[in-house]
């Protein structure tokens, strides 16, 4: 029997005989939640979709949102790209580099900010996410809001 086939065996027989409590997974997904307590929670200023009901969406039309938290702010513009997924441009203001993660469901995706606070990466075709943003030069990250685009 190879170590993959063994190793196998010995979870099955773990998950039979003493399955983890479903207490202990709400708990530990919770914690998991809690890593990013002590970022800034940037909120929701600008969405173009309020400004497309008046003249219509377009069918492939980008979308813009404006996040802010102090005095960050990050700049975001959400085109579809094909079947892989969304496009995400953003840039913060001031410029600035950064290190970002883009989060979407169970998937993430980190990148880059430029000094000119330009970035770029790209999201699941469906879905809400949210981009965490660690400037280089400051100790505390920003979070934005969960958005749908």
């Amino acid at each position: 029997m190879s170590d993959d086939g063994l190793e196998q065996e010995l979870r099955d027989a773990a998950d039979l005989l003493d399955p983890v409590p479903a207490r202990l997974v709400q708990m530990a997904t919770t914690a998991y939640t809690w890593r990013t307590v002590d970022a800034e929670l940037a909120r929701l200023v600008f969405d173009s979709l309020d400004a497309a009901t008046v003249r219509g969406p377009g069918p492939h039309q980008s979308r813009l949102f404006v996040f802010q938290a102090g005095a960050l702010t990050v700049d975001v513009e959400v085109t579809a790209d094909g079947p892989a997924g969304r496009r995400i441009v953003g840039r913060l203001t001031p410029a600035q580099a950064a290190r970002i993660e883009c989060r979407c469901g169970d998937q993430q995706q980190s990148t880059t900010a430029d000094q000119l606070g330009r970035f770029a990466c790209t999201v699941p075709p469906v879905g809400p996410f949210r981009l965490l943003c660690q400037p280089v030069e400051s100790a505390s990250p920003l979070v934005t809001e969960w958005v749908s685009a």
